[in-house]
């Protein structure tokens, strides 16, 4: 096989595994579960994206107008994090090598 040959054939193997038939057919099946769900609550792939869009919308405005107001409240969400999660971790890390 030519050098393109193996990079098209590794992508494609990324893509949708060494059983591209069985990935299509899951892909299939969940998309008929997926859009039967949708269509039976009536929402169309557009209103789908709109919602996801205008959610981030949202966020990012929540968060701050500029760049700053941004980095700084997820500044202040990581270090209120990081004061539960990391002693926990440092708890279960201690505890789990104790054994």
């Amino acid at each position: 096989m030519a050098d393109n040959d193996v990079k098209s054939h590794d992508i494609k193997t990324r893509i949708v595994g060494k059983s591209a038939g069985r990935t299509i057919l899951r892909l299939v099946i969940a998309s008929i579960i997926v859009g039967a769900i949708f269509s039976f609550i009536g929402v169309g792939p557009r209103e789908f994206w709109r919602g996801i869009f205008e959610t981030a919308q949202r966020l990012v405005h929540s968060l701050g107008e500029s760049i700053g107001e941004i980095a700084l409240t997820l500044g202040t969400y990581l270090l209120i994090g990081a004061a539960i999660v990391v002693p926990i971790w440092l708890v279960t890390k201690l505890l789990s090598s104790r054994k």
